[in-house]
């Protein structure tokens, strides 16, 4: 397990994780719940690094039944979704918090959106990197090699760091600061 960068704090048995414990992935995720046979049993939460969580119960190492709950709150449900659909496209917490006056936009659901490296795309669960094709969580940990097909949607899709709004400018009021007198 530590030769993969997994460790687990829980119980036992005959030197297999048995019972309830905490068992944190190379990733971070964390895996808190039952345990049986040395894989996930029982009733269990997998914690992901961006503050998302799935809760499930397991059986043999096997998800049976659950629930994914982002991490704004935002409940998934795989029927009647009608979260950023065609009809409705507000952030969830916009939806919660209600809009922001006109002229005043929100790029993300995260408001003031984070800040992105230069260069840089915010994928979603970190920073990507294109001329190293590595993507970063947002402490700036390792997270993974983009392969082609990820590096592709990442171009496509997501904000970069070159697209953000910086300010604005004041325009010239008067005849010679138009002319440049």
């Amino acid at each position: 397990m530590e030769f993969m960068g997994s460790s687990y704090d829980g119980d036992y048995n005959n030197g297999r994780m048995e019972g309830t414990g905490e068992y944190t992935l190379p990733t971070h995720t964390r895996y808190v719940g039952e345990m049986k046979d040395g894989v996930f049993h029982g009733k269990g939460v997998l914690h992901f690094p961006n503050g998302s969580k799935y809760e499930g119960t397991w059986e043999k190492g096997i998800c049976k039944e659950g629930k994914y709950t982002f991490s704004d709150g935002l409940e998934y449900k795989e029927t009647d979704w009608d979260y950023c659909d065609g009809k409705d496209r507000r952030f969830y917490s916009e939806r919660c918090n209600g809009l922001k006056p006109a002229g005043e936009s929100q790029v993300t659901d995260q408001d003031p959106p984070r800040a992105i490296p230069d260069g840089c795309y915010d994928s979603g669960d970190g920073f990507y990197d294109p001329s190293t094709r590595v993507v970063k969580d947002y402490d700036g940990n390792f997270l993974r090699n983009a392969d082609d097909q990820e590096h592709e949607w990442i171009v496509r899709t997501c904000r970069k760091s070159w697209d953000e709004f910086i300010g604005c400018c004041p325009r010239s009021n008067t005849l010679e600061e138009k002319l440049g007198m």
